[in-house]
């Protein structure tokens, strides 16, 4: 099992670091033998976002822009109507990548409940019989 330093962020995403400890039981030189535990020692903690959740913030800010944009322009009546069009394909556009952002993050991706499901999922597959 092989050592590697972690750094920790505000959001509570992580991502590995460098291999601080080797493990003996190297496959070949040059390889590690694909266990990646932590190093106690060298976890680094940071006061800020990941850059997923710094990315997602940034689409959120848009998204409230376009939202109000389409909320003032809709008072006027038919005036922006074409803007509104835009604005609300640019808003479900904003939507779609801000969830597809979420499900990116490290913390969901390695959630009790994301594993649970996909326990679930290889439990009812179904195998086929040999020919």
């Amino acid at each position: 099992m092989c050592y590697f330093a972690r750094t920790d962020y505000r959001c509570g995403d992580w991502r590995w670091g460098n291999m601080k400890v080797r493990c003996p039981r190297q496959p070949r030189i040059g390889e590690t033998c694909g266990a990646k535990l932590v190093d106690t020692e060298n976890v680094t903690r940071i006061d800020d976002d990941c850059r997923i959740c710094q990315e997602i913030i940034i689409k959120q800010r848009r998204l409230q822009r376009e939202r109000d944009n389409i909320r003032r322009w809709s008072l006027e009546g038919d005036r922006f109507r074409a803007s509104i069009e835009r604005a609300e394909r640019e808003a479900k556009q904003l939507e779609e990548t801000i969830e597809e952002l979420r499900r990116r993050r490290v913390s969901v991706i390695m959630s009790p409940q994301t594993w649970q499901s996909q326990r679930r999922d290889i439990s009812t597959m179904q195998i086929p019989p040999n020919i």
